[in-house]
């Protein structure tokens, strides 16, 4: 009696961009960080308020700062507890301390600890959605998806600023407030629909720590470059608006608008390129781009009212193509150097270091901007960029792409 001949196994489909959970994922990560980046006139609501210069920097860096502190806890209970727990209960305590914007007084205490709870839930939300993606995505295609998973957050640079213009010229903050916590509780609905991923550790695999992380050799410009993209768009996000309505221009809506097309348009190729020429190369030109669009931004007071648009949609431009880059980049490379079941960990250092340099960003601009100016206070963080990732590439020298910790 002959043996019946066997099927030949199906091979597994490969997990691409075109995936219905996948896009499902794209949808809320829009909704959510739309309703974020429309806070990116709360600067402006408390300058509107008689608030310090020096204030407002604080405000918005405790958003970031808290982040510094949540990470080190954040990464192993991703990697132990899975990834949507945190993508979702983020983004639902991101919706719910967005309302408190709405009644709470516009003085320094209260609205450190209202944005010390909503950095609380961005970090836990940020850092679990670039995890779920990595999970997602095949080994050699990481760089790739990363790309375009971040074009949906770029979309809300575009979206975001320009409704949150509308509301607050035609209604008030108060609209805002309640609008920008509308559709991140929507982006939350959707993000329920998703699946948990996550690699399955080995029993007898040591996971490394946090700090332990943060001392070796092979994240070291991770951190570095992490760190100079968050300085930019910490200063960025924190005073471009109030730097705009000081010397009386429209154009936080076009300015964001001009990043995310330049962000967007660069995304795609850079994510595969990053895949095929390795991410380490990809940064240090990305940091170059945001440096001098930060000081691009410095030009603007004191230009000639035909030249203003014109540096404004320049400095845009060149942020938003260093943005668009460095970001996924960045993940990218902690990715490369790390096993699969620490990525949590691995992430969670690079958003730390993002965060803490958006803190340091932030304070740092407020600071100089409170004594000098705003043009100034650009022009130096265009120069801590810069030096900032010269550091990085210090790093990077000789480094090996592969390199598992």
């Amino acid at each position: 009696m002959t043996d019946k001949p066997q099927k030949p196994k199906t091979r597994e489909r490969e997990r691409g961009v075109t995936d219905f959970e996948f896009l499902r994922a794209n949808f809320g990560n829009l909704l959510v960080l739309t309703g974020s980046v429309m806070f990116v006139l709360l600067p402006e609501y408390l300058q509107s308020q008689s608030m310090e210069k020096w204030e407002i920097g604080l405000v918005d860096g405790s958003f970031w700062f808290v982040s510094i502190f949540v990470q080190p806890w954040l990464g192993p209970r991703l990697d132990k507890d899975g990834r949507k727990i945190f993508l979702c209960g983020g983004s639902l305590l991101m919706a719910l301390a967005a309302t408190s914007y709405a009644w709470l007084p516009a003085d320094l205490v209260p609205m450190v600890a209202a944005r010390l709870i909503h950095g609380f839930g961005f970090a836990c939300y940020l850092t679990a959605s670039w995890t779920w993606v990595a999970d997602y995505a095949p080994a050699h295609r990481v760089g790739e998806m990363f790309g375009v998973f971040g074009i949906s957050g770029l979309l809300s640079g575009t979206v975001g600023p320009g409704i949150a213009e509308i509301l607050v010229r035609r209604y008030g903050y108060d609209h805002l407030f309640f609008y920008g916590a509308g559709v991140m509780f929507a982006g939350w609905l959707v993000l329920l629909t998703v699946k948990d991923r996550r690699p399955q550790a080995h029993s007898k695999t040591e996971l490394p720590g946090f700090f332990k992380l943060l001392q070796a050799r092979g994240m070291r410009g991770a951190v570095f470059g992490s760190i100079a993209f968050g300085v930019a768009i910490g200063a960025i996000f924190a005073f471009v608006a109030p730097y705009l309505a000081t010397i009386k221009v429209e154009g936080v809506g076009p300015l964001f608008a001009c990043t995310t097309l330049a962000s967007g348009a660069s995304r795609i190729l850079a994510g595969k390129m990053t895949d095929r020429l390795g991410p380490g190369r990809m940064v240090a030109p990305s940091l170059l781009m945001l440096a001098l669009g930060t000081a691009g931004l410095g030009q603007v007071q004191g230009a000639s009212d035909t030249s203003m648009i014109p540096i404004l949609v320049v400095s845009g431009l060149a942020a938003g193509l260093g943005y668009g880059i460095v970001y996924p980049a960045l993940n990218a490379l902690a990715i490369c150097r790390l096993t699969p079941a620490a990525r949590g960990r691995g992430l969670s250092l690079v958003t730390a270091s993002i965060d803490c340099g958006s803190t340091s960003g932030a304070a740092v601009a407020g600071f100089v901007i409170h004594g000098f100016g705003f043009p100034n206070g650009f022009r130096a963080i265009s120069l801590l960029v810069l030096i900032l990732g010269f550091t990085f590439w210090m790093a990077e020298r000789n480094q090996s792409e592969e390199c598992e910790i």
